[in-house]
């Protein structure tokens, strides 16, 4: 417990005697951290967004001119019995075309010079929200268009698959810069570490006299390097939140990265700082004179 208390001590007065070299190194992890943040909080949007999407979806099959009830009935039962089926509702030629009007608004007066209703009946069918991934979805507009009566299906898939494979991309996106930043911010702190050996080269020296390990020396960098990660990652999580609050809200940001997610970039700055550290102070205390 005695030397966990002097490690801790050494490594703010570590901290205090880097100067410009801590500032950079906890820069460089406030800006990684901070970039990261944003990219995770775009995604975590986006996949609201999505799942906001996949909620509203209706698979709509449509059906040639105007069907007997009899066959209407064994449409809409068949649809009933899909896996996945919530709810079917049947929408005729007329109400398609009221909905049109109330859809365009006050361009409705264009539907006035056609003299035949153009659009078809069509049934609508609400999903459990378990069927409602791309791959469902496909199935379910594949097994409606083999029903008899039905011509054509529709669900709005490019729509829904071009969110999912943005949120896909931007992912993949934030992970690439995430890791470029970190190697970076891992390389800055090591060398503010490497200044922090090299300014305490004669103490180190003492200490090897007098038999201290390796080990004993190196941990007050370690922690040291924690530190600034710590305060680092802090910063950077709450620059995050600051962008979200002004920025976030006024361009559709509905919700903050959830506590995990926030308590887990605040780990990663820390993981950054004590693995730039770690090896810093290993290459340069065993070399220190």
């Amino acid at each position: 417990m005695g030397n966990l208390g002097y490690y801790i001590r050494e490594g703010f007065s570590g901290l205090r005697r880097g100067g410009s070299g801590s500032a950079g190194a906890v820069l460089t992890v406030v800006l990684s951290i901070l970039v990261l943040g944003v990219v995770l909080l775009v995604v975590r949007n986006l996949q609201l967004l999505v799942e906001e999407a996949r909620a509203e979806v209706e698979v709509e099959a449509y059906v040639a001119g105007d069907p007997a009830p009899t066959e209407l009935s064994y449409i809409e039962t068949t649809i009933t019995g899909l896996p996945g089926a919530l709810a079917v509702r049947y929408v005729s030629k007329a109400e398609a075309l009221e909905e049109l009007r109330v859809m365009l608004g006050d361009d409705s007066y264009l539907l006035s010079e056609i003299e035949e209703n153009p659009l078809p009946a069509s049934f609508r069918l609400t999903m459990a929200p378990e069927y409602r991934t791309d791959e469902r979805l496909a199935q379910t507009a594949e097994q409606l268009e083999l029903v008899p009566g039905v011509t054509r299906v529709s669900y709005g898939r490019e729509w829904v698959e071009s969110l999912s494979e943005i949120v896909r991309i931007a992912g993949l996106g934030g992970l690439v810069i995430g890791g470029v930043l970190a190697l970076a911010s891992v390389l800055v702190v090591g060398n503010a570490v490497a200044l922090s050996v090299y300014m305490r080269r004669e103490e180190i020296t003492i200490l090897k006299v007098v038999g201290a390990t390796h080990g004993f020396i190196r941990r007050p960098f370690v922690v040291e390097g924690f530190l600034v990660g710590i305060l680092g990652g802090t910063i950077g999580v709450v620059l995050v939140y600051v962008l979200y609050a002004t920025v976030g809200k006024l361009v559709g940001a509905e919700t903050f990265l959830p506590w995990e997610w926030w308590l887990g970039l605040v780990g990663l700055g820390a993981l950054v700082g004590v693995i730039g550290s770690f090896f810093a102070a290993a290459g340069h205390v065993h070399r220190a004179k």
